[in-house]
Order: structure tokens, then sequence, then C-alpha cells
């Protein structure tokens, strides 16, 4: 049965960024630049889409992680998982928060992300591979 773990928010981190181009879709808006407000409502369409929609799914029967961040999607197989472990790491990746986990699968693949339940999901990761190098 796959289980499903959502991403950790830093509401310090995208409220700011939220509040500053709902602000700047507004000045467009007073200022008549429809083009502006598209732009401004897609961007924030996309923050919202990101927000709602990213998540971290085990499913055992596959082998693999799932991770979904909003119109992106990636698979790890997780008998290739050499270690998962902390980071807050700043750069781009499926995590809404700095609060992360470093998942090295392959010979030279990482990626970065950012559940809510770190320990359900390091128990529900090393259920499926034990061998997986863990703090």
């Amino acid at each position: 049965m796959k289980q499903v773990f959502p991403s950790k928010v830093s509401w310090w981190l995208f409220g700011p960024i939220i509040a500053l181009l709902i602000g700047s879709g507004i000045y467009a808006a007073l200022e008549q630049s429809w083009l502006e407000v598209l732009t401004m409502m897609l961007v924030l369409g996309l923050f919202y889409w990101l927000l709602r929609r990213t998540y971290y799914e085990i499913q055992p029967q596959q082998q693999q992680l799932r991770i979904v961040s909003g119109p992106f999607r990636w698979r790890v197989p997780v008998p290739a998982i050499v270690s998962v472990l902390p980071t807050h790491n700043p750069l781009s990746s499926p995590a809404l928060s700095l609060d992360r986990l470093k998942i090295r699968y392959g010979k030279y693949n990482s990626i970065m992300i950012s559940p809510a339940d770190r320990a359900g999901f390091l128990a529900a990761l090393l259920q499926l591979n034990p061998a997986i190098r863990h703090d």
C-alpha cells in the first residue's frame, strides 16, 4: 500500500513572495496593465499549485519513491537509494521548506525533499531498503 507524505512548508519563506506577487498584481490592475495582471495571476497560480501539490509517495509494490511538486514529477528507485541525510541547502528542489532531506541514489544522482513527517518517511524507506545510510 502506497504511503503519501506531504511537504513541510516554511511560510516565512513563501508568505512574503506571495504577498509581493499579490501586491504587484493589485498595482498592475490599478495602472490598467492587464498583461501584467495576467502574468501575476499565472505566477500566483503556479505557487498555489506547488503549495497544494507537493508531496512524496512511497510505492512499495513498484519499489519506488514518487516525488510530485506541482507540474513536476520524479521517480527514484528505492533499491538505488544510498543515503538520506538532513540538509538546509537552499538550492532549487521539490521542497517547500529549508528543513530538507538529501536523497542520494545511483552513482551520482541526488534530490532534496522536505517531508513534514521526516521520521515516518525515513521509516517507510528503511522498510524497503534497510541498507540506506541515514543520521
